[in-house]
């Protein structure tokens, strides 16, 4: 089985028994979503935040995503946030392969920063459609599929611009 991901730098592909510990996200109609140019995920906690995973079923075609599964990490209810807060997070995302039992974790290692500016971090490309399509991969098996969040590290300076100014 080769997992085709074409994102930028260096990936990490490992396989793992255990489910992401923050968030899963089991679609039991992926056809359903065909129509759809995003999908976005009910928010859920992690790290102190409220998230929402975001998926492009045919691609982020604004940021190169054609022929790809999409996903990305969005911060929600950011309201209560004072001016120049920054959140910073390194995090993995998962497929689950049906046919092994096993989930997916691709990961690159690097921290994100969440700011008013850039509230989404992910992958355009995460998974080709043609690898993610093919039931003999196990991501895809009778419309089902399952995709997970998990954060490794949360790290958030709400203050910045007022710690600067005193």
């Amino acid at each position: 089985m080769e997992f085709k991901n074409s994102t930028e730098g260096a990936v990490l592909k490992v396989l793992r028994n255990t489910p992401p510990s923050h968030y899963l996200l089991k679609v039991q109609s992926f056809s359903s979503l065909n129509n759809l140019n995003k999908f976005i995920s009910d928010n859920f906690d992690a790290g102190g935040f409220k998230w929402k995973l975001c998926l492009y079923p045919n691609g982020d075609k604004e940021n190169k995503g054609e022929g790809h599964i999409s996903i990305y990490l969005e911060l929600a209810k950011m309201s209560s946030f004072q001016i120049g807060w920054e959140i910073n997070v390194i995090f993995n995302f998962f497929v689950f392969d049906q046919l092994q039992d096993k989930y997916v974790t691709i990961q690159d290692g690097r921290i994100r920063h969440f700011h008013s500016m850039s509230i989404e971090w992910g992958f355009s490309r995460f998974l080709d459609l043609e690898t993610f399509h093919n039931p003999s991969n196990g991501y895809l098996i009778k419309d089902t599929y399952v995709f997970g969040a998990e954060f490794r590290q949360v790290t958030a300076l709400l203050n910045v611009l007022m710690l600067l100014q005193q």
